[in-house]
């Protein structure tokens, strides 16, 4: 199954970055997956920068309350929850996605870089898909990162 996520860029270049950005995590995934340390310098500068803070590590001794966490969560209106999930990633909440190991999802991501271009409408991106829907937000976010706007998935 293929999907097609068409977007209208400020730059002809967006298409062209999210696509360097998206072989370089692939590649990588072949050989050997660098400790986090080591993507900053990997990937571009602009790209880092556009990623939000990396979360604060917790005191020593202190654990993540996922039911507080949960508890949370189910209070917020369906604004609320959408809200949360607008705005730039983490570097590290992006790679997880791509990451093959235990630690990461990569050996379960749902969609794969398939092509990438420009028409009368703007740039567009071809994904090779599971299924559809698909888990699809480290895709948006390299869009966004790399200059990307107005996302629209379709056949």
């Amino acid at each position: 199954m293929a999907a097609r996520l068409r977007r209208w860029s400020t730059s002809s270049g967006s298409s062209r970055r999210a696509r360097a950005r998206a072989s370089t995590t692939e590649g990588l995934g072949r050989v050997s997956w660098p400790a986090f340390e080591r993507w900053p310098q990997l990937l571009p500068a602009w790209f880092i920068q556009r990623c939000a803070p990396e979360p604060a590590e917790p005191e020593p001794g202190e654990t993540f309350d996922a039911e507080a966490w949960l508890r949370q969560w189910r209070v917020l209106t369906p604004e609320q929850r959408a809200a949360v999930d607008q705005g730039p990633w983490s570097l590290s909440g992006w790679l997880y996605y791509f990451d093959p190991t235990e630690e990461g999802m990569g050996d379960d991501r749902s969609w794969w870089w398939w092509h990438a271009g420009t028409d009368e409408s703007g740039g567009w991106v071809q994904v090779a898909t599971t299924g559809w829907p698909f888990g699809s937000g480290s895709l948006s976010w390299l869009i966004e990162a790399s200059g990307g706007t107005d996302l629209v998935y379709g056949p």
